[in-house]
């Protein structure tokens, strides 16, 4: 189909193309009503959809964000997605979401392809591929900010969960019950990701300073072969197990090991999860969960995001931690 312009609009209404510009970004001081209906009918009439990106980056913005999650199949990557879209929407923002799937090579793709369409800013959960191009950004003070993750050496602020804090809180509560051990279950580390990081850091620490009153074991590895190793280590012989289970992959994993064991969970078991997915709370029995802050951390990265989109400059720190939330079910 033909596209509309301005001057076929300007034409029908009998007006000046400059008095539709002045309508379209309303701008009514000086216009009468009989004009502004004509020029209405005009658009309708044509069916003229306007330029915005256009209009706006002769105004030096798009109004549009990008937000590029390292893996959108964590509950926590879609969550905080779904918030900050509904922030971007009340703020009159548009975001362009991409899923890197854990790969430096496909957001680094993502990035320029997001620059190439000149948005205002970027949210990242960063795959630890890409220091280099970050630091580029940094250095042309493009709009940048982290959530989840930081990058040791480079000042772009992030926003994420206490992690030590969630580890501490989920051990103190599994220690209200008479247990006989202790299972650390996490995804790979060998990716240096920060929360999978600190998150194990809080558990050794917790360990060291334990290992005489209570036994402990740390099972990691890929999520592929998560639920193997679980299996292997395991020891089902012991009566009482507190579990602390790292991230919802790990829950996943570890509810599949029990299911294929035939395992009744309540008589052996008693679970936290880092993140408060649904299936925590549907499980029978349901599970006890550490909950991140969703709203506050999306509020604090957009507004991080917003002053250095309009302001050039943050009064955020370089690290931004919130507290967990311990759901006890």
């Amino acid at each position: 189909m033909k596209k509309i312009t301005i001057k076929e609009v300007a034409k029908e209404a009998g007006v000046s193309v400059s008095t539709v510009s002045q309508y379209l970004n309303k701008r009514f001081s000086y216009m009468s009503e009989p004009t502004k209906l004509r020029i209405n009918s005009a658009i309708e009439k044509l069916d003229y959809k306007p330029n915005y990106l256009a209009r706006n980056l002769k105004g030096g913005s798009t109004k549009t964000i990008g937000i590029i999650v390292a893996n959108i199949l964590h509950h926590f990557s879609t969550s905080i997605t779904r918030s900050i879209e509904d922030i971007c929407d009340k703020n009159g923002y548009h975001l362009i979401i991409c899923n890197a799937d854990d790969n430096p090579e496909k957001e680094r793709k993502y990035i320029q392809n997001l620059m190439s369409k000149q948005v205002d800013g970027l949210i990242i959960f960063p795959t630890f591929g890409n220091e280099a191009l970050y630091r580029q950004l940094l250095e042309q003070k493009f709009p940048l900010v982290f959530i989840d993750r930081y990058i040791e050496g480079l000042e772009v602020p992030c926003f994420k969960l206490d992690n030590i804090a969630a580890i501490k809180e989920s051990y103190d509560y599994l220690m209200k019950y008479d247990l006989d051990r202790v299972y650390y279950i996490s995804t790979s580390l060998e990716k240096s990701i920060t929360p999978r990081i600190e998150r194990m850091r809080a558990f050794k620490s917790i360990q060291k300073e334990s290992e005489l009153t209570i036994n402990h074991l740390i099972i990691a590895n890929k999520v592929r072969d998560l639920s193997k190793e679980i299996s292997k280590e395991i020891d089902l012989s012991i009566e009482r197990n507190g579990v602390i289970l790292a991230n919802d992959f790990a829950l996943a994993e570890f509810l599949g090991f029990a299911s294929q064991n035939e395992v009744a969970i309540q008589e052996k078991f008693k679970l936290v999860s880092i993140d408060d997915i649904p299936l925590a709370q549907l499980y029978q029995p349901p599970i006890s969960t550490v909950k991140q802050p969703i709203e506050i951390i999306s509020e604090n990265a957009f507004d991080c995001l917003l002053q250095q989109i309009k302001l050039k400059q943050h009064n955020y720190e370089f690290i931004n931690e919130y507290p967990p939330q311990l759901i006890e079910r």
